[in-house]
């Protein structure tokens, strides 16, 4: 006890304790820093889930099935779309940061309009390449038989969609073709929920700049030799041979759309809705 007291007295108090109260206040101070950082961090990723900000990759397929009683090439359908993968962020799905930028960039330039990502050159065909790449990967052990499936890369607009993030879409092409005739689509085209009806106009959409990019890119185009050409122009809706199941059930009655009042907002949006003209017939 003696040695302990003479210790503390011969202790230059005079430095110590300044010392002291220096270092525990920057280590206070940093746990401060550090549970703000956090905490703002907190915030900003529960700010992103209520504004439905994702980074996300989703892989859909599409379905036309017939409404009971109404069969027939011009018989009423029900649009189903269901996941046919395990999610991705885009983090995971590309290794190369400049890719997750790029595919940031151009995901933000769709439109209702336009809802296919605007890939563009070497750099947009290997975005488009990966992204089909890791599908058939997780579909290449499916014991279902491989049928040629349409394949390209979406995000719907973004100021009216629930969820933000990059939906990978997968359609049958004659099916896919039907939707190019928009009389066709109010008409004879159900959803499954009510707020499904902007998914019509997205594969209307994506219909017709199918119909256009086959004129546009002959198949000569595909002869190009990939290691040596820019790709300065590719096909944005690429055919891959994949193991889906081409049966779904629905989970819902049929549900109408109120096209009367969802048109006016997609005019106001610059939304172009075709019918083919009355000397062609529609496409199906």
């Amino acid at each position: 006890m003696e040695a302990l007291l003479e210790w503390l007295s011969e202790m230059e108090w005079r430095r110590v304790f300044p010392e002291l109260v220096g270092k525990a206040a920057g280590v206070l101070l940093g746990i401060a820093i550090s549970w703000w950082v956090l905490f703002r961090k907190r915030l900003k990723y529960l700010d992103r889930l209520r504004r439905g900000d994702s980074d996300e990759l989703l892989f859909q397929v599409h379905y036309l099935l017939p409404v009971d009683g109404d069969q027939g090439p011009d018989g009423t359908v029900q649009l189903l779309f269901r996941n046919v993968a395990p999610r991705r962020t885009i983090d995971d799905a590309y290794d190369n940061p400049s890719a997750r930028e790029t595919l940031r960039q151009l995901a933000r330039a769709t439109t209702l309009n336009a809802p296919i990502v605007p890939t563009e050159g070497r750099v947009g065909f290997e975005i488009l390449n990966d992204a089909a790449s890791i599908l058939t990967g997780w579909l290449a052990t499916s014991s279902m038989p491989r049928k040629v499936w349409l394949f390209c890369m979406t995000c719907e607009d973004r100021n009216v969609v629930r969820k933000e993030c990059i939906r990978c879409f997968l359609f049958q092409e004659d099916e896919l073709l039907r939707f190019a005739d928009w009389t066709w689509c109010r008409k004879h085209v159900r959803v499954e929920r009510p707020w499904h009806w902007l998914r019509v106009v997205t594969l209307h959409r994506i219909a017709c700049y199918h119909q256009d990019e086959q004129i546009a890119l002959p198949v000569a185009l595909d002869r190009s030799i990939p290691f040596v050409d820019d790709q300065r122009q590719h096909r944005r809706i690429m055919r891959l041979a994949l193991g889906i199941c081409d049966s779904e059930v629905a989970t819902s009655e049929p549900c109408e759309v109120d096209w009367d009042d969802k048109e006016p907002v997609l005019i106001q949006r610059g939304v172009l809705m075709s019918s083919p003209t009355p000397s062609s017939p529609p496409a199906g």
